[in-house]
């Protein structure tokens, strides 16, 4: 402002006209030839802002002019007048043409209009969070780095674990299509090998541990009668006295032309207060709410016989719902000769026999398929004479005590209509005599005895003490460890879980409600109390049923006062039986101990084993929890080779299918990559190679336990697909387009 102040004061003074022809030669800045017009200065200077600023931008350059000598200004031009006029002709338009002015205002207005839409934009993209650089993970709020290749674990348990995977991998078989040959191979030699590499089949284990136990002759105190119980199972046979004492007791065999009983219901009575019932269960367990209130339960077919509970269900832990298995009981035809009569003929035997087998596979049908709709169909009654009204296939008032008013909870109401269609079909003597030999198969072990039979057994029938003698066998401490870290991977699936866009409503809310109970209960570790409840018991170590009966009439009694506090709907595991399961009662997910306790689960190992075998268990339950059913379209996108798996159902697989999707997810969700977890000595695999191999691993080890032919064609063909569900396991092993993990239609789980 100071010069242009002084030049305009400059030509004030002096102006135009007073600069004579001796300023042509001046040489400035503003005139470098030494030549110019006054016109041509007066308009350079006639704008605060020139554009040619550069050429008149000083005052001193302004003082030369004014003090140099102004005679020969209205001489001629030279050559380098009129060059200096062509460079500065543009500045002058520019300067004084309106259309300019307009152009540039226009321009300027859009300028600024585009910056005020676009500077929102702009700033979110800039507060993005950007893509992790693949050599970087998160770390509170920097990037930190990670070595290009990932650690490897030099743990011993490691070294175990990684030759127990590739032990059952036949590199010989392409995973994108023999995926089963592949990760569950069996030759002859891995075969002698088998129970060393199923590390994550914990019932195994654990019946393994029990036999051990339950062998040695030394043990004292409550563990005695494990023992016993033990001897006893061993020496059974079928053609016992103890039997057929048992059938004479319930009416014996009715022969061939006797006309046989108007209904079945007095003899279920009979059953049911001498031992187990096949058909139906009776029991009393805890209402929802802040004041629960005691009810009256009948199951139908999925009663609980992975172990003889008790009657008052809140009292003790509990056991995961029964997988009813399809087919004949392997003692059925065994305990049908026993049975039937001698003075029968050849045909007449054949004949019996074929009849009663019939029976029982028709009843074991019609109860699988019951079992595989759930309790979704319960009703609640208020009185014994309506529930005979509405289900008249039994007789009630033989079966509910006389003095009961409380709500009757019938848990499946389409299989007591089905079982009284299901009886109509079959004479009463047929039925009579069928159910006698049902109810021997309840209190008979599963198979014929042998160590591993009878130990399954003795767990079964005892399983307060049994669960008190495997947990005596751990620390505390390690206990503790371990049952933390279940919890950790629980509220990381849960968390990845709520993520979930196609999660809400009421399936969030009892999502966000849920829990997780892998807690051991304290009845296991109080002896003195255990060695109480077990005083009035009697074992021999000659008679298996008589033992067996006696426990169950131990544990039909209801006792005279019924304790309910704060934690009565808390739900405890029997560590002996490894099955995760949901408990709708507590709402909560509960975790044996034995299942938890699984080499894959041990804290020196990488999170990817922890997540392939207890997070997919957990994850399952999870989902299990807040699914009611599956629409339609996703119960039929499972392929018909499910039918290998007899105690599946479709819904089951689905299930297992978002489990393992659910507990590969939450792993990724980790902090830092997926390559920043230790890899396994020795095994050229990826961290998540790995995962869906032990994933795979585990159900083929668990098919193996549960009798399911894993050599099937069927059972490969239901691997495959499992492991295809939401296309990760396509990238992860790299399948080209029309493999068979590559071509498998994906159901929509979640």
């Amino acid at each position: 402002m100071t010069a242009e102040f002084s030049t305009r004061n400059t030509f004030r003074k002096s102006g135009a006209a007073g600069l004579g022809n001796n300023a042509r030669n001046v040489i400035t800045s503003a005139n470098p030839s030494g030549g110019s017009s006054a016109s041509l200065l007066q308009k350079q200077l006639s704008f605060k802002t020139p554009i040619c600023s550069n050429q008149f931008g000083k005052a001193d350059e302004v003082e030369m002019i004014e003090s140099s000598n102004t005679d020969n200004l209205g001489g001629r031009y030279n050559k380098n007048n009129i060059i200096g006029w062509i460079c500065c002709a543009p500045c002058i338009w520019l300067r004084t043409s309106a259309a300019v002015h307009k152009v540039a205002i226009t321009s300027a207005t859009l300028l600024v209009t585009t910056l005020l839409v676009a500077s929102p934009i702009l700033f979110l993209i800039s507060t993005a969070p950007s893509p992790l650089p693949r050599d970087c993970y998160m770390e509170g709020d920097g990037c930190s780095p990670t070595s290009s290749s990932p650690s490897e674990c030099t743990e011993a348990i490691c070294e175990t674990v990684s030759s127990n995977i590739q032990a059952r991998l036949n590199w010989n078989k392409d995973p994108c299509s023999e995926f089963k040959k592949f990760s569950c191979w069996r030759s002859s030699l891995n075969k002698n090998i088998t129970n060393q590499i199923e590390m994550g089949n914990s019932q195994k284990s654990v019946d393994i541990q029990m036999q051990i136990l339950l062998q040695n002759s030394s043990m004292n105190g409550p563990f005695k009668k494990l023992h016993s119980l033990f001897e006893s199972c061993l020496k059974l046979t079928t053609n016992s006295s103890a039997i057929q004492r048992v059938f004479a007791t319930l009416g014996g065999y009715l022969t061939v032309g006797t006309l046989g009983p108007s209904s079945i219901a007095p003899l279920v009575a009979k059953i049911y207060d001498l031992g187990p019932s096949p058909l139906v269960d009776i029991y009393y367990d805890l209402s929802y709410g802040r004041r629960p209130h005691v009810l009256l339960i009948i199951s139908g077919p999925s009663t609980s016989s992975i172990i003889l509970e008790n009657k008052i269900r809140w009292m003790s832990p509990k056991a995961p719902p029964n997988r009813l298995r399809q087919g004949i009981p392997k003692l059925l035809p065994d305990l049908i000769d026993q049975f039937l009569p001698n003075y029968l003929s050849y045909a007449q035997r054949i004949s019996e026999k074929d009849t009663i087998l019939e029976f029982v596979k028709d009843l074991n049908k019609m109860q699988v398929e019951q079992s595989r709709r759930g309790f979704w169909d319960s009703s609640v009654l208020y009185n014994i004479s309506s529930l005979q009204s509405m289900y008249p296939v039994l007789n009630w008032t033989l079966l509910i005590p006389k003095d009961w008013s409380g709500p009757i909870v019938v848990r499946n109401a389409d299989y007591l209509r089905a079982l009284q269609a299901f009886l109509t079909k079959y004479p009463s003597r047929v039925a009579h005599n069928s159910m006698l030999l049902l109810s021997a198969l309840e209190i008979l072990p599963k198979d014929y005895p042998n160590p591993e039979v009878c130990t399954r057994s003795t767990m079964w029938a005892l399983p307060e003490l049994a669960s008190a003698l495997y947990i005596a066998q751990h620390s505390t401490e390690d206990s503790k460890d371990i049952i933390k870290r279940a919890d950790i991977v629980f509220k990381s699936l849960k968390a990845h879980l709520k993520r979930a866009p196609s999660l809400k409503g009421a399936a969030l809310v009892k999502l966000s409600a849920l829990k997780i109970q892998s807690q051991t209960w304290e009845g296991f570790t109080n002896l003195t109390q255990l060695m109480k409840s077990q005083e009035s018991l009697q074992i021999s170590s000659d008679s298996w049923l008589e033992n067996i009966l006696g426990i169950y009439k131990r544990n039909k009694l209801v006792p005279n006062t019924i304790n309910m506090d704060s934690s009565s709907h808390d739900a405890w595991a029997y560590p002996i039986v490894s099955t995760i399961f949901y408990d709708t009662l507590s709402h909560s997910i509960v975790v044996p101990l034995s299942v938890i306790l699984i080499p894959y689960f041990n804290a020196r190992l990488p999170p990817y084993l922890h997540y392939a075998s207890i997070g997919v268990s957990i994850a399952k339950e999870i989902l299990r929890s807040i699914t009611k059913n599956f629409d339609d379209k996703a119960m039929r996108c499972v392929p018909h080779s499910v039918n290998i798996f007899s105690n599946f159902s479709r819904m089951d697989i689905l299930i297992h299918s978002g489990g393992m999707q659910i507990s590969y997810h939450s792993m990724l969700s980790l902090t830092g990559p997926i390559k920043g977890m230790a890899r396994l000595p020795g095994l050229n695999l990826t961290p998540t190679q790995i995962f869906f191999l032990v994933s795979a691993q585990e159900l083929c080890a668990e098919s193996n336990y549960m009798g399911i032919d894993t050599s099937a064609s069927e059972f490969d063909n239901i691997l495959g697909w499992l492991i295809a569900q939401g296309g990760s396991a396509t990238e992860v092993f790299k399948c080209p387009s029309g493999s068979m993990i590559n071509i498998q239609k994906t159901c929509n789980v979640l």
